[in-house]
């Protein structure tokens, strides 16, 4: 798990996004790890959009390279009409990534690290719906969430294509609980699936909680993590960990759906239905609420319920969201750093780097009128 500090890193950089399709928002925290290792990047081009969040390990260097490496690889065309890329293209896609990836750690061994990935490809298509394909490599989690507006006494019914190897696999996939329409599984060292690989492929999986492969590592699907990717004779699909992620896919949602990114900061102490609840009801009570400070919020919950690790999460609503296509970031919980709050030097330390990596200065300058401090803020 690594290291962590005497008090969290509380700050949160806020991040918001949006096309006439779309409207997002990411918030990201670093918590009590001495190293922020998320990283995550949006793409939206009208009908047509992608969401990343990846969850580093061993160093950052696979996370902040690889985010904007899938955002560029995926940006797909729309044409006469949005269309999702083909499963096929998202696999080579995801090789190609990962190929870059071993390149870069050749040519800069330092910042040798692995990441999870979890993502959203989603097109709106001529008849306002809106079709999406959840890509999971690891074990940060994605949910398709119902409008606030649907009623649960007669729910729309959506198809919904799972993975094949889940939909074979010995070990039921349970149904997913009120308002979520999809979520995907988590790759563990001992699901089924996960284990038969990686034992074939000579490893081994312990019994501890949580399982580990080969004793050190704690999750079976990612991009790095090249030592467990060594064997020449066999296939990409077929190494100890895999960078071939897992598809969803869901058709013919309506406008207001939200889908949820996030990595497993938040998924080790909230379930689906919890965040599910969180956010549909806010948006419930509210219909025209931020969804950065709903973003915010599941970050914040996930440190007050214990969370040790980073925490990143991402919140897209299916709906115009033009009037964020130039939102500037956003930093909150800066007046811990004022002078009366008391840190030791490594937290400090921390606080300043968090700022540094999301190009905020390192003494807070918010507005005299809001008291909101924005990245493009001058005084």
């Amino acid at each position: 798990m690594g290291c962590v500090l005497s008090s969290p890193v509380e700050l949160i950089r806020v991040q918001r996004s949006g096309s006439t399709a779309f409207r997002c928002a990411v918030a990201e925290m670093q918590g009590w790890r001495t190293n922020h290792e998320d990283a995550h990047a949006i793409w939206c081009d009208g009908p047509k959009a992608g969401f990343w969040v990846l969850d580093g390990h061993g160093g950052d260097g696979a996370a902040l390279f690889s985010a904007p490496e899938l955002s560029r690889k995926f940006q797909f065309d729309a044409g006469a009409e949005a269309r999702l890329p083909s499963n096929e293209t998202i696999e080579k896609g995801f090789q190609a990534v990962d190929d870059r990836l071993r390149s870069y750690f050749s040519e800069c061994p330092d910042r040798d690290s692995g990441s999870t990935v979890v993502g959203a490809v989603i097109a709106r298509k001529a008849d306002d719906t809106y079709d999406l394909k959840l890509l999971n490599c690891g074990d940060s989690r994605a949910l398709v969430v119902r409008r606030p507006t649907e009623d649960e006494s007669s729910p729309t019914s959506f198809p919904v294509r799972i993975p094949q190897h889940l939909s074979a696999c010995e070990t039921p996939v349970e149904e997913c609980p009120w308002p979520v329409i999809a979520e995907s599984i988590d790759h563990k060292p001992n699901h089924p699936t996960e284990k038969s690989r990686i034992e074939a492929a000579g490893g081994s999986v312990s019994e501890e909680e949580p399982p580990r492969l080969d004793g050190n590592l704690a999750v079976s699907r990612g991009l790095g993590d090249f030592e467990y990717k060594a064997d020449s004779s066999r296939a990409v699909a077929e190494q100890k960990v895999s960078c071939i992620p897992d598809i969803y896919e869901v058709s013919g949602l309506p406008q207001g759906t939200i889908c949820v990114l996030a990595c497993d900061g938040v998924w080790d102490v909230q379930t689906g239905k919890d965040v599910a609840d969180h956010v549909r009801n806010w948006l419930a009570r509210e219909p025209d609420a931020d969804l950065g400070d709903i973003a915010a919020s599941l970050v914040q919950r996930s440190l007050q319920m214990n969370s040790r690790d980073n925490v990143t999460a991402m919140i897209i609503s299916f709906s115009d969201g033009s009037d964020w296509e130039a939102s500037p970031d956003e930093m909150i919980n800066f007046e811990k750093l004022s002078e009366q709050a008391e840190f030791d030097d490594d937290v400090r330390t921390q606080y300043t780097n968090f700022l540094r990596r999301c190009n905020f200065p390192a003494k807070p300058a918010p507005c005299a009128v809001s008291n909101r401090w924005f990245a493009t803020m001058s005084q």
